[in-house]
């Protein structure tokens, strides 16, 4: 394609704008996919109705009850209370999250609680935080908006969300979860310690004051560590709250809604009524807090330190564990390399890789030389079936192994001659599993189904197993045997973590004394004891032996390894139901339920029940959920992906099920060439095999004619052809994709099959004559109505994990292969078609070098004299840039291309609070093909190339989070025909 300079011009010119509904639309047209099959039912209040499968009939009561609990007070602040929405629960992930989503409405939970948690239950902690989303779309949903949602449906409601930033609607639902707990999610120490640590929030590189562009401090950074919008949006939206006096995105949404073509409305909106804006709160907000926290007494860090941490790569070091006296073995993760086992020299602080790892779920055990974890690993068919999968790895061969038929485990805990794990089931239940030996009988130890377990360790004195339990009374160490859970501590409202034990004692993370420190509990003194200092944050402790303790300490470059002596500042810790809150500033509470007070008892869920009735949730009638319409007829599956856009005017019908394993659209549209268009597109993923149905109507039949040669003048002579009528197709595919994921790699095997009708007029070339070796009769061949097109194929994909920093894979490669016949029509020329594509370090770290190669060829059906298939399929895989597929042939048709891609440079900066370049980079390449095409003398071959490079701008508009990172991608290439090939194209983070 041949992009007019005022067209590239035009796009950079929308850009912006374009980039303002990135996140939104991430996280608004984003689905999670499909669960597996099964049965689910509903319950309906005047407020929500709760959606969820049966497996998760306690977890949905228990949720609803809460609901019901917060929805007097969730509106606390704005003028609107939430909006009426329905909650759809997924049991079967265990990368907990929540998420409330337009098109369609509602709220989607993940219910397998939190690893990383806080002293609340999981299902409080959602309920307090999603709700409170519900409550700020409702507010954004008026005035203007709210005639939108009229014209467009949901599609116009998701425009409100353009008038209050994403870091404020996440930093206003984390007040919300903080203020309807004792001690939440906000004032955890660790949630401030990033911005301690750094001591330089809204300065550049040289510490001074950057007063021209902070949108790095929203946006994100690949040269530095930024804590994310959730940090950010709390502390600012926690200052604004207790400078001014109330909610501030109270006014600010309300003028938003009625103003939203003003664009910039939350800059309007804090001018007009609070005489400010962004940038000022940003550096009042934190002004404030680094004057709060240089007056806090300085600490220092108790522990040695082991492994230094370099400038400029953030690193991550996380549960050490000691190899004899002189060796540690942790795992690292940092900005250049993803996360790996390391064997460190507690003499020298040298290390070397053992093994690289998956997405680890749960801290790793070590014993009889074999080490125990768990990653979060994707199910073979379904998205919304997440799994925790125990692994281990001989520290001899250091080889990471799946252990077959454990995917529901946590903390796996190894001990001489014995393997514990916690299990967790879809209904919400935990039990402690003790298996003796290799292949030995298992004991099973239930835990009551009010508890989440967050850890489990064994004692070789006390010859027990220990638990970290979450309920309603907060976090407590507890007991676990046959006779069921026995508390050893009180349940108090301070964060508990990292549980291990040995020689009659347990080892944990505290907060206690308003950092997060290093305890540990005597079992037979029946006292704790905190036993560490540190200046930000100390974490994961494990006992080393001979008195001592591995643990990991926390500074403004990363986690690092430090190691102490068990016994060196005991200090013991008092009981208390609350942490002291040190590193946070006053701020005045809400007046809100607290949710620590809220308590789900057997009664409640009879009287529940009884007011409000369980129903069978049809899942046939509710595939279709039209929630959408708009006044462009378009095909949205091609727009989100393929980020091709074609519209005529019309009419356009969005549908999507709230189990998301249905999506449809239906469009009627017009122009003057082709008059009327209708089209139907319908995805269902429900089964694991995804079904692809499509159907258009309208417009020019399409002719496949014969073209030949004047044999006198030269010049081309076309196949006549009569009066096209209205053009229809259908279609169906079916694919079946297999995850395969095993840790660093991730495998994929795709086989699909498609068929496809239309009333294409073909050419009948059962009527041709030949004479002199030219077509005598071109005019009277005359055409055949019909055209069926059946396809197979089979892909198969591997690629390793990718780092902070990486522009692609290390190391991945893609193979596909397919074959494309009209089984009705013999003269019609089969096609077979092959591609591969790998990907490959470059010369430096970040580089990456692509190479990628294809075959495809027309095989059978009616051959002219020189060879020349006329009725032939193609593939459009790797045609070269500046080329279309209008100017090749199937015949023997082998492309090849190379890409070398590099990061040029890190400005983080640009356009302050409208546009922000992170990243530029470089990909130089090149193309090359071949194929066979007829000629004067017969089949003759065309060669063709092109040469150039793209210019790729990794970008965030409008102060949106690093999770919104964009591309804009401007390419420039010189094609072997001559001239230059210009194109831009805009890469959205979904």
């Amino acid at each position: 394609m041949m992009c007019h300079p005022k067209k590239i011009l035009a796009a950079l010119g929308l850009l912006a704008c374009l980039l303002a509904c990135v996140q939104r639309a991430s996280a608004q047209y984003y689905t999670w996919g499909a669960d597996a099959p099964m049965k689910w039912s509903t319950v309906r209040t005047p407020d929500v109705r709760m959606i969820y499968p049966d497996t998760a009939a306690a977890l949905a009561a228990r949720t609803l009850f809460y609901v019901r609990a917060v929805r007097p007070s969730i509106d606390y602040g704005f003028r609107h209370g939430p909006m009426r929405i329905p909650f759809v629960l997924h049991p079967e992930n265990f990368e907990s999250n929540g998420l409330v989503m337009y098109l369609p409405k509602r709220v989607e939970f993940l219910t397998s609680p939190a690893i990383d948690s806080y002293s609340m239950p999981w299902y409080k902690q959602l309920v307090a935080h999603e709700y409170r989303h519900a409550v700020q779309y409702n507010n954004l949903d008026r005035g203007v908006i709210r005639a939108l949602s009229y014209v467009l449906g949901q599609q116009g409601s998701t425009i409100g969300l353009l008038c209050m930033p994403i870091w404020a609607m996440e930093g206003d639902a984390v007040m919300s979860e903080t203020m309807m707990s004792s001690f939440g999610r906000g004032l955890q120490p660790s949630f401030s310690m990033a911005y301690r640590a750094m001591g330089r929030v809204g300065r550049n590189r040289r510490g001074t004051r950057d007063r021209r562009n902070i949108d790095k401090w929203f946006c994100g950074s690949y040269r530095d560590y930024i804590p994310d919008h959730y940090e950010l949006g709390y502390q600012i939206c926690s200052y604004a709250w207790e400078r001014y006096g109330e909610n501030i995105w109270d006014r600010v949404a309300w003028y938003g809604s009625r103003n939203p073509y003003l664009i910039a409305t939350t800059r309007a909106g804090l001018e007009k009524y609070y005489d400010t804006n962004v940038s000022e709160l940003f550096r009042e907000t934190f002004d404030e807090l680094e004057r709060f926290w240089d007056s806090l007494p300085q600490t220092e860090d108790s522990a040695a330190t082991l492994t230094p941490l370099p400038e400029g790569n953030h690193t991550t070091y996380q549960w050490p564990l000691p190899l004899g006296d002189t060796a540690v073995l942790a795992v690292k993760s940092d900005f250049d390399r993803t996360s790996r086992f390391v064997m460190i020299d507690r003499r020298t602080g040298c290390e070397r890789t053992v093994a690289r790892t998956g997405l680890i779920s749960t801290r790793p055990s070590l014993a009889d030389g074999r080490v125990w974890w768990t990653e979060y690993r994707r199910s073979t068919l379904f998205q919304q079936r997440v799994n925790s999968q125990l692994c281990c790895m001989d520290l001899t061969d250091g080889r990471p192994r799946t252990v077959a038929g454990n995917r529901r485990a946590l903390y796996a805990t190894a001990v001489p001659g014995a393997l514990g794990w916690v299990e967790y089931a879809s209904d919400g239940r935990y039990t402690v599993i003790v298996r003796r030996g290799e292949t030995g009988p298992e004991e099973r130890f239930a835990v009551p189904a009010d508890k989440e377990i967050h850890g489990l360790a064994w004692d070789d004195l006390t010859v027990a197993w220990y638990v970290l339990v979450t309920d309603d009374d907060g976090m407590w160490l507890g007991r676990i045997d046959c006779e069921g859970l026995h508390p050893v501590t009180r349940g108090a409202y301070i964060t508990l973590s990292d549980l291990r034990a040995g020689g009659g004692r347990l080892y944990f993370g505290s907060i206690a004394s308003g950092r997060d420190e290093v305890h540990c509990y005597d079992l037979v003194e029946r006292r704790e004891f905190r036993i560490s200092t540190s200046k930000y944050g100390s974490f994961d402790p494990a006992p080393a032996g001979g008195g001592r303790v591995l643990l990991t300490t926390y500074d403004r470059l990363g986690y690092r390894v430090t190691e102490q002596a068990a016994d060196s500042l005991p200090t013991v810790v008092e009981l208390a139901r609350l942490p002291l809150n040190l590193v946070n500033p006053p701020r005045r509470r809400w007046e809100v339920v607290n949710l620590d007070t809220v308590r789900f008892t057997r009664a409640d869920s009879v009287a529940q029940s009884g007011s409000f009735r369980r129903k069978r949730y049809a899942k046939v009638p509710n595939l279709v959920n039209v929630h959408s319409w708009m006044p462009l007829a378009f095909n949205p599956f091609a727009a989100v992906d393929e980020h091709v856009i074609d519209a005529n005017l019309g009419v356009t019908l969005l549908s999507q099920n709230l189990l998301s394993n249905t999506e449809a659209y239906l469009s009627y549209g017009w122009n003057g060439s082709e008059g009327s268009l209708f089209n139907l597109g319908v995805r269902y993923t429900g089964l694991g095999v995804q079904f692809d149905l499509d159907a258009s109507y309208g417009g020019n039949q399409l002719f496949y004619s014969l073209a030949s040669y004047d044999p006198v003048t030269g010049s081309p002579v076309y196949q006549s052809r009569p009066a096209p009528d209205k053009y229809y197709s259908v279609g169906l595919t079916a694919t079946l994709p297999i995850y395969m994921q095993r840790g660093y790699h991730t495998r994929q095997l795709s086989v699909w099959t498609g068929w496809n009708y239309s009333n294409g007029m073909v050419a009948d070339l059962d009527k041709i004559e030949w004479v002199d070796g030219g077509i005598h009769n071109i005019q009277r061949v005359g055409f055949r109505k019909g055209l069926h097109k059946l396809s197979v194929g089979v892909g198969f994909a591997d690629q390793v994990r990718m780092a902070h920093r990486d522009l692609a894979p290390r190391w991945g490669y893609s193979l596909s292969a397919s074959y494309t016949c009209d089984p009705v029509n013999p003269n019609f020329s089969d096609l077979i078609s092959f591609y591969g594509m790998t990907y490959l370090p470059g010369a430096a770290p970040h580089h990456s070098l692509q190479l990628a190669a294809t075959f495809q060829t027309s095989v059978g059906g009616y051959k002219f004299p020189s060879g020349y298939a006329p009725l032939s399929y193609k593939s459009t895989q790797l045609i070269p840039r500046g080329f279309s597929s209008s100017e090749i042939v199937s015949n023997d048709y082998t492309a090849a291309r190379i890409n070398y891609q590099l990061p040029l440079c890190y400005p983080e900066g640009g356009i302050g609070s409208v546009l922000y370049i992170k990243r530029i980079r470089l990909a130089a390449g090149g193309d090359y093909a071949q194929f066979r095409r007829p000629g004067a003398d017969g089949m003759e071959w065309r060669r063709i190339w092109s040469a150039g490079g793209d210019l790729i701008f990794d970008i965030n508009a409008f102060r949106q989070p690093a999770s919104a990172t964009a591309t804009f991608k401007l390419s420039c290439y010189h094609p072997s025909t001559g001239g230059v090939w210009i194109a831009g194209s805009l890469g959205l983070p979904f």
